[in-house]
């Protein structure tokens, strides 16, 4: 019985045919080059892991906490003042790594790129299961993978996340297991990713979108006639009502006793 499913064939345009040859893997927990000026006759990528710390790096300072990818390049000295900091690095070299720096537009004024925490993780499993038989290819796969996660996203795609997102949270709000994590599961993606690009298109953070969807239904539940707090609680997304209560008054200004009881008050004496 065939599948129903399509086929997916993707082509690469301009496939580049050029050395990318990985040196070293490492983890470094006590940092080398922590309060003296270093060069090395190679690129390097790094990934800060824990602590933070200082790149003092072509006249600048740039500041480095967990997450943070950054670069130095081949020949030109640079120094790391840390509190603390633990990162991992790769070195190499090869006619590509000049290409992807190109493609990238990272040189000595952009070789700082906070946001990648969610690499942590999978750097650190895989120079776990580096060894003398893979290392190159580890290596490599960390290095190419990790560039490829640079990538600018489609503005297209970028909208067409947000408008999965605002669906999940206008059909799902009344569901109280719903949050950004459990969105951002269900869709496929890094939950501070969503997090990000969500402030960045809507205005606000997902968490206040997710609140405000909640207690403008609890506002019209109260309108249609329901006047206990608990249940109104239950059908807007709150298992909690005394949470319920607390997040209704700070973005109303009254508790829903208040609301409700003024309500009652304005039927009673239209």
């Amino acid at each position: 019985m065939k599948s129903n499913q399509e086929n997916i064939c993707k082509f690469v345009t301009n496939p580049i045919d050029s050395e990318l040859v990985t040196l070293t893997f490492v983890y470094e927990q006590n940092a080398a080059c922590s309060g003296r000026i270093c060069m090395y006759p190679h690129d390097t990528m790094y990934l800060a892991i824990s602590g933070h710390g200082t790149l003092r790096h072509d006249s600048h300072e740039y500041e480095l906490e967990p997450g943070t990818l950054f670069f130095t390049f081949t020949g030109t000295p640079f120094s790391i003042d840390d509190s603390e900091l633990t990162y991992m690095y790769i070195r190499f070299r090869g006619r590509r790594a000049s290409e992807l720096f190109e493609r990238f537009a990272i040189n000595a004024h952009n070789c700082i790129f906070p946001g990648y925490s969610g690499l942590i993780t999978f750097w650190q499993n895989a120079i776990g299961r580096a060894g003398g038989q893979n290392l190159d290819l580890i290596s490599e796969s960390v290095l190419l993978y990790t560039f490829s996660q640079m990538v600018q996203p489609d503005p297209a795609d970028e909208e067409a996340l947000i408008a999965a997102v605002l669906h999940q949270v206008e059909t799902a709000f009344t569901d109280n297991t719903l949050s950004l994590a459990s969105c951002a599961e269900s869709l496929g993606y890094n939950p501070k990713y969503i997090s990000r690009i969500f402030r960045q298109n809507v205005g606000c953070t997902f968490t206040d979108y997710l609140k405000s969807i909640r207690i403008r239904h609890a506002v019209f539940l109260i309108e249609q006639g329901i006047n206990v707090v608990k249940n109104v609680a239950i059908l807007s997304g709150y298992s909690d009502p005394l949470y319920f209560s607390g997040v209704f008054r700070q973005v109303m200004g009254i508790s829903p006793r208040e609301y409700i009881a003024r309500k009652a008050e304005e039927e009673e004496n239209p």
